[in-house]
């Protein structure tokens, strides 16, 4: 095997344990230079093995997933962006929208037993995984349920998201990038998305490193309406300062 290939395999084992993969890291790691680790990075991406974003790689989307699938990717680094969230943005009474997703689920999952405030959700993944918190209450939105995602979402669940007024808003980030914004693939998410930013004084954005830097059909909201970032591996200072410069305040778990 030439030295090249094994080092794009290299590259590929660092890139499904830690999701996220940095020329700088691997130019030290592998003593290339950084022309060398873009022309891999270039290659792999070509033959579908990664997505080349600003500084690194990420996994390759893989949208035909289902809920359960995508619940189980990239598990230790949702796992710290929960902790993180629950532990340090959602207060102890809180009146907090929680959205679809498998990192936001992760986050009701790492909810304090201290909560002693309220979560309105469109996920009854969700509402189940709270039936047996000690303190929470929890109301579950009505809807049309969509099955591979575990969201509700149509004019039924718009008009009761209109009925609250939250502190929080923690959405789901099928993707986001600093020109773009949030955006997803579903026009009923977009609306549900955009129904519980306008009832809510502050927004969080959970998401694993693999969102970032992407966009899809449906926009949901410029960057400078989220309030927080919070995404997982220590990336980058440079990676994240399209982020922090639009305002966010930006959280690394």
């Amino acid at each position: 095997m030439s030295s090249v290939m094994t080092r794009q395999d290299e590259i590929l084992k660092l890139l499904r344990n830690m999701g996220t993969v940095h020329i700088h890291d691997l130019a030290a790691l592998f003593h290339a230079s950084l022309d060398t680790i873009r022309r891999d990075l270039r290659q792999l991406e070509d033959e579908g093995q990664l997505r080349r974003i600003h500084g690194g790689a990420v996994l390759p989307n893989k949208p035909s997933e289902t809920y359960e699938e995508r619940a189980r990717d990239l598990q230790p680094e949702r796992t710290a962006i929960a902790q993180k969230t629950a532990r340090d943005l959602i207060p102890d009474d809180a009146v907090v929208f929680f959205d679809s997703g498998t990192t936001i689920c992760e986050v009701a999952r790492h909810l304090k037993p201290s909560f002693r405030g309220t979560v309105i959700t469109v996920n009854p993944m969700i509402a189940v995984e709270l039936a047996a918190h000690p303190n929470a209450r929890v109301i579950m939105l009505g809807g049309t349920l969509l099955k591979n995602d575990m969201v509700v979402c149509g004019p039924t669940t718009i008009d009761e998201i209109r009925k609250y007024n939250a502190d929080l808003a923690l959405l789901g980030t099928c993707a986001l990038h600093p020109e773009s914004g949030l955006s997803t693939s579903h026009p009923d998410e977009r609306a549900s998305k955009a129904a519980m930013i306008s009832q809510s004084a502050e927004i969080i954005a959970a998401t694993t490193a693999d969102k970032l830097e992407t966009s899809l059909p449906f926009r949901v909201c410029d960057i400078d309406a989220i309030s927080h970032l919070v995404t997982g591996r220590k990336l980058s200072a440079g990676y994240l300062k399209n982020y922090a410069k639009r305002g966010m305040n930006v959280v690394q778990a």
